[in-house]
């Protein structure tokens, strides 16, 4: 069987939550890196002024402390995709579902306990960003955002979600 490249997940009821499409053919390593040089290259062109200027530009109000724990902490933005990098990042969700097994010849992903998942790389339309709880939520947002960083998501399939497989060009299959 075949495995399908690209995946159409949105919507039946009409809320427009997301509307994506995912690349499933990206190696997740290769998300991480491409994430992770994109921050590096951020950080090495602005001081921690610079940078907490611009976020605060984008309307999100921090200081130089906050940018530096989202960005360099021990939590934060590099050090977390560093470790994903090593594969030993425990710097997880408490919804974090382990280990996926894919379903030969579908789009479908399944965790330990059966529930359904589609993951990949959006390569087109739009997937809300993590809600956030907290001011750094809110300026790991803002730097995901406008520097445009690959997202690599892990969607639970729940009522009213559709998916249409898709082949390498995105047409329908």
């Amino acid at each position: 069987m075949t495995n399908h490249p690209r995946v159409k997940l949105g919507r039946i009821n009409g809320d427009n939550a997301y509307n994506v499409v995912l690349d499933m053919t990206i190696p997740y390593k290769d998300v991480l890196q491409e994430r992770l040089t994109r921050l590096q290259a951020f950080t090495s062109n602005n001081s921690l002024e610079q940078a907490t200027a611009l976020i605060n530009e984008a309307g999100v109000q921090c200081t130089s402390s906050d940018v530096d724990k989202v960005i360099f902490g021990s939590k934060g933005l590099i050090p977390s995709t560093i470790a994903s990098l090593a594969g030993n990042n425990n710097n997880r969700p408490k919804s974090y579902s382990g280990r996926l097994t894919r379903r030969d010849g579908s789009p479908f992903f399944f965790s330990e306990d059966g529930r359904q998942y589609v993951r990949g790389v959006i390569v087109h339309g739009h997937y809300p960003l993590k809600t956030p709880t907290h001011l750094f939520t809110t300026i790991r947002n803002c730097i995901e955002s406008n520097l445009n960083l690959p997202r690599y998501i892990r969607h639970e399939i729940q009522e009213h979600d559709e998916t249409v497989d898709r082949d390498e060009n995105n047409n329908p299959r």
